[in-house]
């Protein structure tokens, strides 16, 4: 560099005003700069290699997580695919059982209707029965302390139907009875001597039986609709608990994923914005080091170029076989420097060179 030429020149005037020998005067200064020098390019050389082992430490570093943030993307993927699959595969199981549950409980209020209309039926017809057959046996009571004939028990049984409800089922049974037994046997004349007393008992009595054992029927129906309800309502109400518990477990698992699959994305977000901010980095910070890289080799040769001119002039002035004249000692010292120099500044050497002749022609 320049300073290094004008040190040169400098150190030739101040030997002119000294009574040092001119020549040792230089070779000191000289080699001053020398040893100046090699320490500077081993300090810069010692930086950069501690900002190299930054930069490999540094790259290192950056490159697990890179690989990291990759892998962790892939699984985060991975598992957003499969959260988001169990929320769509739970969410038909949950339109299934809304569709489910909505049918057993339709299922349970047909049933509680129908119940509801055969007990009512039921009602209805049992009472119809049940007083008929106490008529009945009011009717055969009587009968048994009086005898009666067909056209009296007619009468009583017709007046007991006016006032009784039941009795309307035992009257119409009776007008059925009477005539089927005028058209079997001939007329009334032979109807009226059978149904006479104990044969219009033995009727009434029949009609008893008749309508015990329907009543006993009505009751049996009654009896298994009840126990076939209860068994169907409580298959519904077991069906539809469960199914209903079902619902619950799904949903609760279905908000679990979707929760689940939210909290993934929101990390996976994340890892990408730290995968492309790292993967900045370590790119910037591999195209800082090569341009400090190329720099630092550059000050290197310029140095170590440097190093070699000051060691080549050393080498000149010190030469025994040219200590003849101190004039042309420094003017060959300075040719050679200049000559080495040039090929790595671009300083003005007619200025360096005027220099040194102004040096030497005052000594």
């Amino acid at each position: 560099m320049m300073y290094i030429q004008l040190a040169i020149a400098a150190l030739a005037l101040s030997s002119c005003a000294n009574a040092i020998t001119p020549v040792q005067k230089v070779l000191d200064m000289m080699s001053e700069m020398e040893s100046k020098g090699k320490l500077m390019m081993e300090e810069e050389t010692k930086t950069y290699k501690t900002y190299k082992e930054w930069v490999d430490d540094t790259s290192t570093q950056l490159g697990f997580e890179i690989k990291t943030a990759k892998s962790d993307i892939e699984e985060l993927l991975a598992f957003i695919a499969k959260a988001d699959s169990d929320v769509s595969t739970l969410s038909d199981s949950i339109k299934e059982l809304d569709t489910e549950i909505a049918t057993l409980e339709t299922e349970q209020k047909d049933a509680t209707a129908l119940r509801t209309s055969q007990h009512e039926e039921y009602v209805k017809i049992s009472t119809d029965y049940g007083e008929s057959v106490d008529a009945l046996r009011g009717a055969i009571q009587t009968m048994k302390s009086k005898d009666y004939d067909v056209p009296q028990a007619e009468a009583m049984l017709q007046k007991m139907a006016t006032a009784i409800p039941g009795m309307r089922r035992v009257f119409a049974e009776f007008l059925q009875s009477t005539d089927n037994a005028e058209q079997q046997k001939g007329g009334p004349a032979v109807a009226a001597y059978e149904f006479q007393s104990g044969g219009i008992i033995e009727l009434l009595e029949k009609f008893l039986k008749k309508f015990q054992g329907e009543l006993a029927d009505v009751e049996s129906a009654e009896s298994n609709q009840a126990h076939a309800y209860d068994q169907e309502m409580l298959h519904l109400t077991d069906t539809l608990a469960y199914a209903n518990k079902e619902l619950e477990d799904k949903s609760a698992q279905k908000a679990k994923r979707s929760a689940e699959s939210a909290a993934a994305k929101g990390k996976l977000a994340d890892t990408k914005s730290d995968l492309a901010a790292d993967e900045k980095t370590l790119a910037d910070t591999k195209a800082t080091f090569a341009a400090k890289t190329s720099q630092y080799e550059e000050n290197q040769k310029v140095r170590t170029d440097e190093l070699e001119a000051i060691a080549k002039a050393i080498e000149i002035i010190a030469d025994p076989s040219v200590a003849g004249s101190y004039g042309k000692h420094i003017n060959l010292a300075q040719t050679t420097f200049l000559q080495i120099r040039s090929a790595t500044s671009r300083v003005n050497l007619a200025t360096v060179r005027q220099l040194f002749s102004t040096s030497v022609r005052r000594c």
